[in-house]
């Protein structure tokens, strides 16, 4: 009898080490789900949904959410009015200055981005873009700002709402906002000055960008988020409805994933993993840095921000500067969702994704996995995503990281192909 318990005692622990060394599991992007959709279309309106005292965006209480001084936003006046920002996610947000010191690149007030896209920037894998979100509260400041590519224009148009960025592809950008119907920034006067600015131009909003002194270009434009949604924003502007579904209540089913990683290429630039904390029920980016341990991907704050003439180049200018950065917070998500995607790459490599129709989605709430698919029936309209019922999944309460992650490439038109260098796996 004691031989047998031994075994049995034995093959457990075998089992035990077995489990603790398996692979983490691979998303498949690309096999059809055979989920039958019940079509969603709008939800309630966002000004209904804000009348209740819920965000539209992010299932929030509003009254719960604290309201720094200059902040706007739906928390501070009630109204729905999203602001996209193209940010930069160099070196995964974080860098290394010449004296050693990290988080060179890390985003100016992201933590307030109720939504943010990651996106790959180009087809070596080695540079993503976030675009944020903001609208439960619009910071005074929002940065570093970068250029857009036609995948930022696509995501865009289902908002319909003012888009910041520090510049564009001419190749294809303004293409797309003519196809749109999207002013061309170019063409913006104070009467008329559009959704789009461009820190590029000095236009109608050029009080309203500045570069942050003595932190070097490209990454360091930062926008007046509150000041240009006061100030320039179109009053009679009205964003499409984007109100999402929220339930404190997790979905029934799903598979434990505590820790995801996320591959698009490579291993210091855009790599990352996200680890879930059970007592917040929330998800934190983490990063590789090269020579260094691993570092969360971190919010910083202007400290007694303000504008002075400077010297560069033995020329005065005036740029934005500060007493210090804070890095005390954390960017951290309540709900991920890997929306995999066929990406086609243009002339000098520039992205020309595939954002409508259906595809694969995975979800990522509560430490728990989701399989689902996600539809876009036409660019002005909403993406939806929908879980293994076929209904629209409910998400957490909360911020939402949106990962559209490429499962399919080819240049130009040719046949696309699965990339064995972009992954989503989880364990």
């Amino acid at each position: 009898m004691k031989k047998v318990l031994s075994l049995i005692l034995a093959l457990a622990l075998l089992m035990g080490v077995t489990s603790a060394l398996a692979d983490p599991t691979k998303i498949d992007g690309v096999s059809e789900r055979n989920i039958k959709i019940n079509t969603a279309g709008l939800n309630a309106e966002p000004d209904d949904v804000i009348a209740q005292g819920i965000s539209p965006t992010t299932g929030r209480k509003l009254a719960e959410l604290e309201t720094p001084d200059g902040f706007l936003g739906v928390a501070v006046t009630g109204k729905y009015q999203p602001i996209m920002v193209q940010i930069t996610n160099s070196v995964n947000g974080i860098g290394v200055n010449k004296k050693g010191e990290a988080y060179q690149y890390a985003p100016i007030n992201a933590s307030y981005a109720d939504v943010v896209y990651e996106c790959l920037q180009k087809e070596a894998g080695n540079e993503t873009r976030m675009s944020m979100v903001f609208c439960d509260l619009l910071p005074d400041y929002v940065g570093f700002v970068r250029s857009t590519r036609a995948t930022h224009a696509r995501i865009r148009q289902e908002w319909n709402c003012a888009f910041c960025t520090s510049g564009y592809s001419m190749a294809d950008v303004p293409d797309e906002w003519k196809k749109f119907g999207v002013k061309n920034p170019q063409g913006a006067s104070p009467d008329d000055p559009g959704l789009v600015y461009v820190g590029d131009y000095p236009k109608v909003w050029k009080d309203y960008v500045w570069r942050l002194y003595p932190q070097a270009t490209p990454n360091n434009e930062v926008f007046m988020l509150a000041d240009i949604a006061q100030n320039i924003i179109p009053k009679d502007h009205k964003a499409a409805n984007h109100t999402w579904l929220f339930s404190e209540e997790l979905p029934e089913g799903g598979d434990d994933a505590e820790i995801i990683y996320v591959t698009f290429g490579h291993k210091y630039e855009t790599d990352s993993r996200l680890e879930y904390d059970p007592e917040t029920n929330l998800y934190t980016r983490w990063c590789q840095v090269q020579k260094s341990e691993d570092k969360s991907y971190k919010d910083t704050q202007l400290v007694n921000a303000r504008t002075k003439m400077v010297q560069i180049e033995g020329q005065p200018q005036r740029r934005l500067v500060c007493d210090s950065r804070d890095l005390n917070v954390d960017v951290t998500f309540s709900n991920i969702i890997v929306q995999s995607i066929d990406m086609y790459w243009e002339g000098g490599s520039r992205p020309d994704p595939e954002l409508t129709g259906t595809g694969n989605a995975d979800y990522f709430m509560g430490g728990k996995h989701y399989a689902g698919v996600w539809e876009r029936k036409d660019y002005n309209e909403r993406t939806v995503f929908y879980g293994e019922d076929g209904n629209e999944i409910k998400l957490q309460p909360g911020k939402t990281l949106i990962i559209q992650m490429p499962v399919r490439e080819a240049w130009g038109r040719t046949k696309l192909q699965p990339n064995p260098d972009r992954s989503v796996t989880y364990e």
